[in-house]
């Protein structure tokens, strides 16, 4: 075993010790063939090849070198039971070679490095199903089919496949625009069948027909072979997508506060809205909870739940909530959180304003504050005269009473508010209005 491990080092070795600009050139079949470039790991490094089924293989190799070279052939076995080829005929640094086998490898030796390649004959995929016994729906589609697999095997002996493409319609979420698009036709491409005629793909998330597109024909002169699914492929995987969007509030005298990336929240009250986009007739609900382990809790005690595809929700409680989109149906679940996070409350009262002094500077006299979700604040002269109310927070008082500016001196504030914490809040103090006399 040890030596068999260390002949496969050095195989490696000796395939893979030039650069790509040092690659000599292969044309398979006069360039009627289609490529493949397969996983360094293969060992194929002059690639892969399709060809005609009733055509010869023919190719033309042209080398840097004029040094000797040497043809084999290997089977399925990989290069270790190689075959010398002794028909082909080497000119300088050409070696040309017709007559040769299909659905076989090929190495060619000079200087002590192989060139290695595989040469298969096309098979036509001449039927397409869809395999409903696949138990990963939730996230790709299988597709059976005679003909879906076109083997190669590389180096060492291991079978691989020829990828394939295929398109379908589904849901695609535009992210500039954030907006959804439905049946729309996309392609999926270089997917590799496994050895017995199965393909894997991503589930569309809507009702579509499958086509596997099959463009190797056209390499030798035919046109595209298309094959569609004789039925239309019913998604199990769940499409969502929720669009999270926060009212802005541009209060000058509201204290901004800071939230972690990727959370929503600060002063309250928070407004929010919840849209969710999901496919088919899959249940959906918006889900509301609070959680030490956080967003991430599998199983989360719920205290709110919401069926609204558009959900307008105000948050006015300090503290972090997490807002669950859930969509489920009898085999998918999916999920996304969001996390809301709420600051307590704050009040600072100014005691001076200059109204009708510096016009645009200290002429308002407001708050500062945060979280604050009641508030009502009065405004007296000494002899108790209401000169002005007002009930929201990020308002204030501009120094009138009846259209004309107060006289300068001391003027009386009562305010009665309540935070997002709770923290109620009965304010009372002077105010001075600074002007010259």
């Amino acid at each position: 075993m040890k030596k068999f491990i260390i002949s496969l080092i050095i195989l490696l070795f000796a395939v893979n010790s030039f650069s790509q600009s040092d690659m000599p050139e292969l044309l398979v079949n006069g360039g009627k063939s289609y490529k493949y470039v397969p996983n360094f790991s293969s060992g194929l490094n002059l690639g892969c090849y399709v060809v005609q089924r009733d055509i010869p293989v023919s190719f033309r190799f042209v080398s840097n070198s004029t040094e000797p070279m040497n043809l084999y052939s290997f089977s399925t076995s990989g290069v270790f039971q190689k075959e010398l080829i002794t028909t082909a005929v080497q000119q300088g640094g050409v070696l040309t070679f017709t007559g040769g086998k299909k659905d076989c490898g090929y190495v060619i030796e000079q200087d002590g490095v192989s060139y290695n390649f595989w040469v298969s004959g096309y098979i036509q995929t001449t039927n397409l199903e869809i395999d409903y016994s696949y138990t990963n729906m939730c996230n790709s589609a299988r597709l059976t089919g005679d003909g879906i697999t076109i083997p190669y095997y590389n180096i060492y002996g291991a079978m691989e496949a020829f990828p394939r493409n295929v398109k379908y319609n589904t849901w695609v979420w535009n992210d500039e625009d954030e907006t959804l698009e439905t049946s729309v036709e996309v392609s999926q491409e270089n997917i590799k069948p496994s050895i017995d005629d199965k393909l894997v793909i991503d589930s569309p998330y809507e009702k579509t027909y499958i086509t596997l597109v099959d463009d190797i024909p056209t390499y030798w002169g035919e046109t595209v072979k298309e094959i569609t699914t004789t039925e239309e492929f019913v998604p199990q995987a769940i499409f969502l997508k929720g669009v999270v969007t926060q009212l802005e509030r541009e209060a000058e005298n509201e204290i901004e506060v800071d939230t972690e990336d990727g959370s929503y929240g600060g002063s309250a009250p928070v407004n929010m809205v919840f849209e969710a986009y999901v496919n088919e007739d899959n249940y959906f609900c918006w889900q509301f909870f609070k959680s030490d382990k956080g967003p991430d809790d599998e199983d989360p005690v719920v205290y709110a739940t919401y069926l609204d595809q558009t959900l307008n929700y105000t948050f006015k409680e300090a503290g972090t909530v997490y807002v669950r989109l859930h969509a489920e149906n009898a085999t998918c679940r999916e999920k996304i959180t969001y996390t809301i996070s709420v600051s307590e409350s704050f009040i600072d009262v100014p005691n001076a304003f200059s109204p009708g002094t510096s016009p645009g500077i200290n002429d308002e006299w407001r708050v500062a504050y945060k979280s604050i979700v009641e508030f009502k604040c009065s405004i007296f002269d000494r002899w108790g005269i209401k000169m002005y109310s007002f009930e929201d927070p990020s308002a204030g008082w501009d120094g009138n009473y009846k259209g004309k500016l107060v006289p300068p001196g001391v003027y009386f504030y009562v305010i009665q508010a309540k935070g997002s914490d709770g923290q109620e809040y009965e304010l009372k103090g002077h105010i001075n209005i600074l002007r010259a006399k």
